[in-house]
């Protein structure tokens, strides 16, 4: 039989809404729940996993300079002191965690953006995101890691459905997220460079083309690839 680490006989069940991306936030019902830094750490980690999480991995990967004993108590006190609502945010067993069935978490939408993204402006704002910027733990930057090549490809598939559906504007608005994202990423400016020539806009095309030629100089002594500098090669004569 599962013990829930959260109570609450309400008969309306709490909207919960847990954010990762830009930064960690806890929501109930649209308002801002403080919450301790262990329980903030195991939320996040929860919220990062689909499947349920063994205590003994949570507790060693949240306080890997405790021993086990002490980890496991840091560990029971963080459930202990999660703020209650009536829709659980924790459901745990004898043995393992996981996160609400309920809880929503924008990472989770994001990542389905990234697998599968549709020409909708909203996921702009979602793939461009950092997810808990701040956070150095080596489980979070596994994760951060993963997160940085999905966006960058979603980006770029994002940015090709716009154009291809007549909208510039935002296509233009995913490609400059996915060059603010990895500044060197070729492929990001030519898409810019394509989408400026496209538009009419043929000194833009040149500015965006000689100030990635500037920045690949200057950290990595390399030259633009000649299938971006095609794009512009009549215009620099």
């Amino acid at each position: 039989m599962c013990e829930r680490a959260t109570t609450g006989h309400s008969a309306a069940m709490t909207r919960v809404h847990i954010q990762l991306l830009g930064g960690f936030r806890l929501d109930l019902d649209h308002s801002p729940a403080h919450v301790v830094p262990g329980a903030r750490r195991l939320l996040a980690l929860l919220a990062l996993r689909d499947s349920p999480v063994p205590r003994q991995v949570a507790a060693t990967l949240l306080w890997p300079d405790a021993t086990a004993r002490r980890a496991s108590a840091c560990l029971r006190s963080s459930l202990w002191r999660l703020a209650k609502p009536s829709t659980p945010l924790v459901v745990a067993t004898e043995d393992a965690l996981v996160l609400g069935e309920d809880v929503e978490v924008d990472f989770r939408r994001a990542c389905a953006f990234a697998a599968a993204p549709g020409a909708r402006p909203e996921a702009v704002g979602m793939l461009k995101a950092d997810l808990l910027p701040g956070w150095w733990q080596p489980w979070v930057q596994a994760e951060r890691d993963w997160w940085w090549q999905a966006r960058l490809r979603a980006l770029e598939t994002l940015s090709d459905r716009f154009r291809s559906c007549g909208d510039h504007h935002h296509a233009h608005q995913a490609a400059l997220a996915a060059v603010q994202t990895d500044p060197l990423r070729e492929s990001a400016h030519r898409t810019l460079v394509e989408l400026h020539l496209a538009d009419g806009n043929p000194a833009q095309a040149v500015r965006q083309y000689q100030s990635y030629r500037r920045q690949l100089r200057a950290e990595l002594g390399l030259e633009p690839s000649a299938h971006i500098h095609e794009l512009v090669r009549p215009l620099l004569r």
